[in-house]
């Protein structure tokens, strides 16, 4: 019973998080406007979590739990990975910057980490080609939709 309470906390989090992203986005001039709205009672970015429900939804009656989970996993290693090796990197850039959080282990845990994140997306590319590259081709899409959108 504690496992499925906790499977379903952690669905709660992966489909209402990335609405926040969408939302985030369209207030920097990234996405859609219609992202950035707030409900007027709620105060909730309400369509970005409608379309994210309704994204979900469509994942979830698409595929298999296997394939989602792939696709999900290892690009969410990707960026695992890359966020925790940006803080070696800024520390280095911006010494000045100020730190209220000092690393336990620092500079080998994210370093470590970094590389059992790239190690665990490696092996998936081994284990798993097609839907690695797939995964890779979605994440890559990203890149010139920045660009346009920055742009604007």
């Amino acid at each position: 019973m504690t496992v499925l309470f906790s499977i379903c906390g952690a669905l709660n989090a992966n489909i209402l998080a990335p609405a926040r992203l969408y939302f985030a986005q369209a207030r920097d001039g990234l996405f859609f406007r219609r992202f950035g709205a707030i409900h007027p009672r709620f105060e909730t970015p309400a369509f970005a979590l409608l379309v994210q429900g309704v994204w979900a939804s469509a994942l979830v009656v698409s595929g298999s739990f296997e394939t989602l989970m792939s696709y999900s996993m290892f690009g969410a290693w990707i960026f695992y990975g890359l966020a925790v090796l940006a803080v070696p990197v800024l520390r280095r850039k911006h010494p000045e910057w100020p730190r209220p959080y000092r690393m336990w282990g620092y500079p080998v845990t994210p370093l470590a980490f970094t590389a059992v994140s790239f190690w665990l997306v490696g092996s998936s590319i081994a284990a798993a080609p097609a839907p690695s590259l797939w995964g890779l081709l979605l994440i890559a899409t990203g890149v010139p939709m920045y660009f346009v959108w920055r742009r604007r």
